[in-house]
């Protein structure tokens, strides 16, 4: 759905929530760290975006991914889900600061059109 603010809003939006979706699954990895034969999942999300950019959606997909065992008898590597966290906390913030320029942007111009004359 179209929102107010444009495509640009929208596809924010949609990397946000494909982000908390990967916070989801980065939580379950990291509680399955103990979990015999579990292998790790991640959301594919860089080419999900680069599709976005096209389509103008975010369809985030849940992958399994491929890594050697551990001392559990399962593919979690704690560093890695840990590195992911804050990656996913960079970019969160990045895309906020997005929508904070964006939403000033749109506040500035509904502030002119009420001006003097308008």
């Amino acid at each position: 759905m179209a929102s107010l603010f444009g495509p640009v809003q929208d596809l924010l939006s949609g990397a946000l929530e494909g982000l908390a979706m990967r916070g989801q699954i980065v939580a379950q990895n990291i509680a399955n760290l103990g979990t015999p034969g579990y292998q790790a999942q991640d959301v594919k999300f860089a080419a999900t975006l680069q599709q976005a950019l096209q389509t103008g959606s975010v369809n985030p997909q849940v992958v399994t991914v491929p890594g050697a065992m551990n001392q559990s008898g399962n593919g979690v590597s704690l560093e890695q889900q840990l590195g992911l966290l804050n990656q996913i906390a960079l970019v969160q913030q990045g895309i906020m600061n997005g929508i904070d320029t964006n939403q000033k942007g749109i506040h500035q111009i509904l502030q002119d059109l009420g001006g003097p004359g308008v």
